[in-house]
């Protein structure tokens, strides 16, 4: 109804419909975890534990911190929606931001949410239940802590101080073994974003009786990652950029490899890395630069940004502090350095494709066994007839059969399913098949493929460059220097 004069009216929001909305603002396990455990780092926390039982129809999660805990006036205003919005100064260390997060990312989980918080002042109890919402169409909680909640409570070990946030009647987490698929997937981004607390003894973070290791996404701690220094640029406070270049995988061992790929492959975690304090909010990706694509070759390149909390609003970190957009006004400084790092991974490729090469002081230019023919604007692969080995079969009896063979091989070649599995294995490793090839396989290859060569010696020196400049008979020089001693003397 409009005021006395006239001129303005109060358009109150109807709770039950708001509420519905207020769940869709697109958080998964992982990122809804994730904002509880910021909650948690701003109360002084230093171990966040989260609890679960899997059990049909009795189904729930708890977080749970050893932090300072609230008293009943700061949580009755902590489950406020919009309790302390973006324009609040907030102290040193608080990843809060739009007063949404607990309520937001808890009740896209769950029907039921509890908080429950513990001073030396004595315990305070807030829950939203949805229903209850609904029934009365007003923001009504409990303040009270039902039998149940208390009983997990109890259960879990919550007897100190700090804060449990129980997550019940979980309509879009779900229960039984798609809610243990979701929690066990968590850890991984979870270890990631908070690398920084965990690494540096801040914080321990135990998912299921799990305790979290770091996750470093620049491999900094190997001999063959590329530092390229540091910059200092300026957009509403101070941002640091390091780009990183990540070694060949040749250089890395089974494990390193697969912890390299970091929770969606190594194509996708190529990009930027942004840090809101020493929160990642950002993992991988270009961030909309122009010209800046996800490409095989430019995997290796990681660009760690840290940026100062009170500037994310000119980052436009979102509710969920998982997407953000950069500045304008660095635009261009930061396309410079992506290009640099993106153009120092290429370099790794191609060093490593001519390393052996280069060693033995051969011409540089090396035969690959397939090659890209582009026409009318698409791609098709062909077995490439040049390569010595190719030639040495085709110039040998039956020719005519090779020559279809190889035909039928590019023809059927299946490009599009290789490319849709490419996109969607995302712990696929950026491994070529003949980099796992062990020596005794390589060694018998080689044998087969020297006894094919032409007689002539000139070729078959030509021929023995070009093998052994090549996956996988470069890893290993000595044996095919042995392997050639033996079969082609004086090559």
């Amino acid at each position: 109804m409009p005021d006395e004069a006239g001129l303005d009216a109060v358009v109150a929001p109807r709770a039950s419909a708001l509420m519905d909305s207020l769940r869709a603002f697109g958080y998964d396990m992982a990122t809804a975890l994730a904002d509880l455990v910021d909650n948690s780092l701003a109360a002084s926390a230093r171990e966040v534990r989260v609890e679960f039982s899997t059990d049909e129809g009795a189904a729930w999660v708890a977080v749970v911190d050893d932090g300072d805990g609230m008293t009943e006036q700061e949580l009755h205003e902590a489950v406020r929606f919009g309790g302390s919005g973006p324009t609040k100064e907030r102290k040193t260390g608080d990843l809060g931001r739009f007063g949404l997060g607990l309520k937001t990312a808890s009740l896209s989980q769950c029907r039921v949410l509890t908080v429950l918080s513990r001073t030396p002042h004595g315990l305070a109890c807030r829950t939203w239940d949805i229903d209850l919402v609904r029934a009365a169409d007003d923001w009504r909680v409990r303040v009270v802590a039902d039998e149940e909640a208390a009983g997990i409570a109890t259960s879990i070990g919550f007897t100190g101080a700090g804060t449990m946030v129980l997550w019940r009647r979980l309509d879009h987490a779900g229960e039984g073994p798609v809610l243990a698929r979701k929690l066990g997937q968590s850890r991984s981004r979870l270890r990631m974003w908070f690398h920084r607390y965990i690494a540096r003894g801040r914080l321990r973070l135990i998912v299921g009786g799990h305790v979290l290791a770091p996750w470093d996404p620049f491999c900094r701690q190997h001999v063959a990652t590329q530092d390229l220094g540091t910059e200092r640029l300026e957009a509403g406070g101070q941002v640091q950029v390091i780009p990183y270049v990540l070694p060949h995988p040749s250089r890395l061992s089974e494990a390193e490899i697969k912890d390299g790929a970091g929770p969606r492959g190594w194509n996708a975690q190529q990009g930027f890395y942004v840090y809101r304090g020493d929160r990642m909010v950002s993992a991988g990706g270009w961030l909309g630069l122009p010209e800046m694509v996800i490409a095989p070759q430019t995997r290796l390149a990681r660009i760690e940004i840290s940026m100062d909390p009170a500037s994310d609003h000119v980052w436009q970190v979102d509710v969920r502090k998982s997407r953000v957009h950069p500045p304008a006004d660095l635009e261009e400084d930061l396309t410079r350095l992506a290009v640099a790092a993106r153009e120092a991974s290429v370099a790794v490729f191609r060093r490593r494709v001519t390393l052996a090469a280069g060693r033995q002081g051969h011409d540089r230019e090396l035969t690959f066994g397939w090659i890209q023919e582009r026409r009318h604007g698409t791609s098709r692969y062909l077995v490439n007839r040049q390569h010595p080995v190719v030639q040495a079969a085709l110039a040998a009896g039956g020719g005519a059969h090779v020559e279809a063979v190889l035909r039928m091989v590019e023809r059927t070649l299946p490009i599009g399913v290789i490319a849709i599995e490419a996109e969607n294995d995302l712990g696929r490793t950026p491994q070529a098949a003949l980099e796992g090839v062990e020596e005794a396989e390589a060694r018998a290859d080689l044998v087969v493929m020297l006894a094919a060569l032409p007689d002539d010696a000139q070729a078959r020196a030509v021929a023995v460059r070009a093998l052994a400049s090549v996956e996988p008979f470069n890893r290993f020089p000595d044996m095919v220097a042995e392997i050639v001693g033996q079969m082609s003397p004086g090559v």
